[in-house]
């Protein structure tokens, strides 16, 4: 457990600092996908802080899927702006879900009906991504997986009951960075995004004891993955994602 505290500060110090971490100090560094994610919980644990959000992302043939837990300080309302003294400025354009309805963890397993029953909402996100660390992309996805999977904010747009999307789920979104506009037609990572959800109720039974204990809440945001893959901003640009029949939120580092 010290290794995982060590660890954890390690990244907390990075991000307030907005420094890089070249290297976990005492050999702290995650070698498992179960370290990163004490990591994640020791982080939320360290600092006492609120989860307000999660993303998550499908698993490959290499990787099982991917979580990670956003607080209320980095929750954001659309329009937004951003620091401009952070690194990469990188922007995914996603659809997110707020929970009208808890997902305890003693009460899976979830399929992904009832994941798409307990969603109240549905919005447009931005994510901001950077890193910890000095190299992008990160090589060691364990390591990634230990620093919020990347995450740096959530920006969210206004919502809408899910029943009211009538194109669900075959949106057509765009990305605007500036003058240049780029269609985002990646689709839901996975599939199924609710499949996700479902995962994800599930999968936190298997974290530290507060967290399992939590599990999903009513009033959660999930955001499930990127539909433009990666871009990256420019300061004091306008950074605007748009998917017809939901909305859309902005952006801008300044």
């Amino acid at each position: 457990m010290k290794k995982i505290k060590i660890a954890a500060q390690a990244l907390i110090n990075a991000r307030e600092s907005n420094l890089p971490l070249l290297h976990f100090p005492e050999n702290s560094a995650p070698t498992s996908v179960g370290e990163a994610f004490d990591i994640q919980d020791e982080i939320i644990i360290s600092k006492n802080a609120e989860i307000v959000a999660w993303k998550v992302g499908p698993g490959s043939k290499e990787f099982p899927p991917t979580c990670a837990p956003i607080t209320r300080e980095y929750l954001f309302v659309s329009p937004t702006e951003l620091p401009k003294s952070l690194t990469l400025k990188a922007v995914e354009c996603e659809v997110a879900f707020r929970l009208g309805a808890d997902l305890p963890t003693n009460k899976g397993p979830y399929n992904s009906s009832q994941a798409k029953a307990a969603v109240e909402t549905v919005m447009v996100a931005i994510e901001a991504v950077e890193t910890r660390y000095k190299e992008w992309p990160v090589k060691d996805p364990i390591w990634a997986l230990a620093d919020s999977q990347s995450n740096e904010a959530l920006i969210i747009g206004k919502e809408i009951a899910l029943e009211a999307l009538v194109s669900f789920p075959d949106l057509k979104a765009t990305l605007s960075l500036g003058n240049v506009k780029k269609d985002a037609d990646k689709g839901f990572p996975g599939g199924d995004p609710f499949s996700l959800i479902a995962w994800l109720a599930d999968h936190l039974g298997e974290r530290t004891s507060m967290i399992a204990e939590r599990g999903l809440k009513k009033g959660d945001i999930i955001t499930t993955g990127s539909w433009n893959g990666v871009d990256f901003a420019n300061t004091d640009e306008e950074i605007i994602a748009v998917f017809e029949g939901l909305g859309e939120a902005q952006l801008k580092y300044i």
